[in-house]
């Protein structure tokens, strides 16, 4: 078994937009408001099918049910535990809430004076935010960032959160369905005061990592948390990477291009691909022009 792409699930937002295709040459539907690219999901319904090669067709949990060990490494992996996406944010989302998902954001484009809310301002508690959220004065509340490209913020569970118009994102997150939303910018719709009320955590607060600049031929720790880890990779053309087996890894690739063989084909990693390699397999991936991908791996309180 060698690495795997999947067909992406677009799903279409009312604060998304185009920008997908533009940074990441996705090919969108035309017209469309796309806010989301689910690059990797076994979440509910959104289940990602494999696009090419020998298992074209199968989607990831019947691919997990029959081929756990190869790729897992682990026997009866029946959830593939993890959420990979692109977010494309023309318009600011909603500020949100979730008990139990963590999730982290690798900023890919901001444009001047986008911004981040990310957890609240020192002094706020329980009463000073159901109070804001009643009078429409929430903002005051949050704490505010104005990220730039190459930052990276992990949101652990019961943090209030929400990207601002301008930024486009890929995000790594943890598979919880519940989600709160707690203000809507008066757009009008519905909202989960009291629930978000009971779920945030008033004293959370986001962790941001800020790397230096990065040479190619470097691999740069992003992240790491009980819940999976995030690595940096630059290679220069015509370098090469080698890939030993024994743990499975998946990779965003943000730009350039790459290739390795496998069974006498050659696989491509490619700018706005995401690949999963099996645990099972090893090899050498070739780069063919400078390339720039995010690499996840698990962590010892989640499961692939």
């Amino acid at each position: 078994m060698g690495p795997i792409h999947f067909r992406e699930i677009f799903k279409e937002k009312i604060w998304g937009g185009q920008n997908l295709a533009r940074l990441l040459g996705k090919k969108l539907p035309a017209g469309k408001k796309i806010g989301e690219s689910w690059e990797l999901s076994d979440f509910g319904e959104d289940r990602c099918v494999v696009a090419d090669g020998e298992f074209a067709g199968v989607d990831l949990p019947s691919l997990l049910a029959e081929h756990s060990r190869q790729i897992t490494g682990g026997e009866r992996v029946r959830q593939f535990g993890l959420l990979f996406k692109f977010l494309d944010a023309v318009e600011t989302l909603s500020i949100q809430v979730h008990p139990q998902k963590h999730e982290a954001w690798y900023i890919l484009e901001a444009r001047p004076g986008a911004k981040l809310y990310l957890g609240l301002n020192e002094g706020v508690d329980r009463g000073c935010f159901e109070a804001a959220v009643a009078e429409g004065t929430v903002k005051q509340c949050l704490r505010i960032i104005e990220p730039q490209p190459g930052e990276c913020y992990y949101l652990p569970a019961g943090l209030t959160h929400a990207l601002g118009a301008g930024l486009v994102v890929a995000e790594i997150q943890t598979c919880e369905q519940i989600t709160y939303r707690v203000y809507d910018w008066q757009r009008g719709r519905p909202i989960q005061v009291q629930l978000s009320l009971e779920t945030i955590n008033f004293q959370a607060r986001p962790e941001q990592i800020s790397p230096p600049d990065q040479q190619p031929g470097q691999m740069q720790k992003l992240l790491q948390s009980d819940y999976f880890s995030i690595e940096r990779g630059v290679w220069p053309s015509d370098g090469t990477i080698e890939i030993a087996p024994g743990q499975m890894q998946v990779w965003m690739v943000l730009g350039g291009k790459a290739h390795c063989r496998y069974q006498d084909t050659s696989v491509p990693f490619e700018r706005g691909q995401t690949v999963l390699l099996p645990a099972c397999w090893g090899g050498t991936i070739q780069v063919d022009q400078e390339m720039c991908a995010l690499i996840t791996r698990s962590g010892p309180g989640e499961e692939f």
